[in-house]
């Protein structure tokens, strides 16, 4: 590839990525696990004696484990918006049960 060419691509590609949306965390994990994946079925592949088919089956079972990894902190972080949600609402319930006592002592003692 000539040199022009080669300016031409990285220009494409520089104008492309710019438009592109930011990676999920999901989305990221997957394709770091992928890469990982593919990394660690190569290096069993070369002590096996096929390189080519451990990148290929290494890279698939790397991004299931990047994915599930993701899905788990995905889980945790509603957990803990569930939970905050659930403190607030119980904070809100004291304080009515609190209103309604009140109200309920002056109709019964000042009437």
């Amino acid at each position: 590839m000539d040199e022009p060419m080669k300016r031409m691509l990285l220009l494409i590609v520089l104008c492309c990525s710019a438009c592109a949306a930011p990676l999920s965390p999901r989305e990221r994990d997957t394709g770091i696990g992928y890469v990982v994946g593919s990394g660690i079925g190569t290096g069993i592949g070369v002590a096996t004696g096929n390189p080519l088919l451990g990148a290929v089956a290494g890279g698939p079972v790397g991004a299931l484990a990047g994915w599930g990894w993701a899905r788990g902190y995905e889980q945790e972080a509603t957990l803990a918006g569930l939970q905050q949600r659930v403190a607030v609402q119980q904070e809100e319930i004291r304080q009515l049960r609190t209103g309604l006592q009140q109200l309920g002592h002056r109709e019964w003692v000042e009437p």
